[in-house]
């Protein structure tokens, strides 16, 4: 007689469920038990760990797969009665919240000088796990003695958190520091920026326009040439209109491209653009390579160039980039499909990320790069 081995959940439904745990035990004590959560709430987590920038509301049965997984894998249970709607969810749903125990509680590692006021907080009452964490990762990040090089947040996020140690804390790393807001370093975002030195990197305002002079900075018209350069994150989008002011290029635009909104956003390009060229760098995952080639089945539609990707910056990504954890793996099949999209030096090992159910952030391509490499400058000419 042979027993099943027990469901193994994905790293995007771990997160889901840590998620669920936390909501769940918010304001609650500390003793195990099993705790109610309405589907309303359900669904915005759900949301908020699944989805990606520009998505609208993801479909119900998404959810509704998940929560069946997470209930053979006996992580939460159904509560009688539905939602009533056109793909039936549970009005609630009962998530299993585990004990914390002294031992979720990590020791204090010896401190960097800089981090020495971190010792009266470390045993104060209330403090969690992953605020520890946080701390824990910061004084890792500075006893490596880094380059104190200012970089926008995500990217300086991405270097402190985005350790192989500190992801079971920070599965999203580039992410981290915009999300946490307690003590003596993290309350206080002024005192934030000059410890970690960050500079400030605001999303552009999508009607914007700057003339390409170097005293000015450009988010969407460069005035230089005929090649659209869409990017998929707006920290990345921030720190290459920095460094190109410095670059002589051929960009005419260079556009944040909202996550999966380019998608759709690629036909609002008109003939009086003067675009002759489309060219794309985005993250290394699914989503990452999903929204180039749909964009591009929209661009032949519409008979625009095709979008192709900017190959040196993709070249720095798997150099620099360490793989993360992902929100989903593919078949080899469907990952050879989506990586045909990059250059042919590229797609053996965009298969592998991609079947492992990693990404790479294109954050790794940081402002501290783009102003002192000079390859990549083949992608803007």
């Amino acid at each position: 007689m042979t027993t099943s081995e027990p469901l193994r959940l994905t790293p995007a439904e771990r997160r889901f469920l840590a998620a669920l745990r936390e909501r769940a035990s918010h304001g609650k004590r500390t003793g195990a038990r099993w705790r109610k959560l309405a589907v309303r709430v359900v669904r915005e987590l759900h949301h908020e760990h699944a989805g990606r920038a520009g998505d609208h509301e993801l479909p119900p049965r998404l959810l509704l797969r998940t929560l069946k997984r997470l209930q053979a894998a006996e992580e939460i249970s159904f509560v009688a009665g539905s939602d009533q709607e056109k793909v039936e969810l549970p009005q609630h749903i009962r998530v299993f919240v585990p004990p914390v125990t002294p031992l979720d509680r990590p020791a204090m590692p010896p401190l960097h000088a800089r981090m020495s006021r971190v010792a009266a907080e470390w045993n104060q009452k209330g403090r969690k796990p992953h605020q520890l964490a946080a701390y824990i990762a910061v004084n890792d990040w500075l006893l490596r003695g880094p380059d104190p090089t200012p970089l926008p947040m995500c990217e300086r996020s991405l270097e402190v958190f985005g350790h192989p140690a500190h992801l079971g804390h920070f599965p999203e790393p580039e992410k981290a520091l915009r999300d946490l807001n307690f003590g003596w370093l993290f309350r206080d975002r002024g005192q934030l920026r000059d410890f970690l030195h960050l500079v400030r990197a605001e999303p552009p305002l999508l009607n914007e326009w700057y003339p390409a002079k170097p005293q000015e900075r450009g988010y969407t018209a460069m005035r230089r040439g005929d090649i659209l350069l869409v990017v998929e994150n707006y920290t990345t989008c921030w720190s290459l209109t920095k460094a190109l002011t410095s670059v002589d290029h051929r960009l005419g635009y260079l556009a944040w491209g909202i996550g999966k909104s380019f998608a759709s956003s690629v036909r609002s390009i008109r003939p009086d653009h003067g675009i002759g060229a489309i060219r794309y760098f985005g993250d290394l995952d699914v989503s990452g390579l999903t929204i180039p080639v749909r964009a591009g089945d929209q661009a032949r539609a519409a008979g625009l160039p095709p979008i192709v990707p900017v190959t040196e910056l993709y070249d720095a990504l798997f150099r620099l980039g360490t793989p993360l954890p992902g929100k989903e793996a593919v078949s080899p099949a469907k990952a050879e499909e989506l990586a045909a999209w990059l250059p042919e030096r590229h797609r053996a090992r965009a298969v592998g990320l991609l079947v492992r159910g990693e990404r790479l952030a294109q954050e790794w391509v940081n402002l501290r790069y783009l102003e002192s490499a000079t390859g990549w400058h083949t992608d803007v000419r």
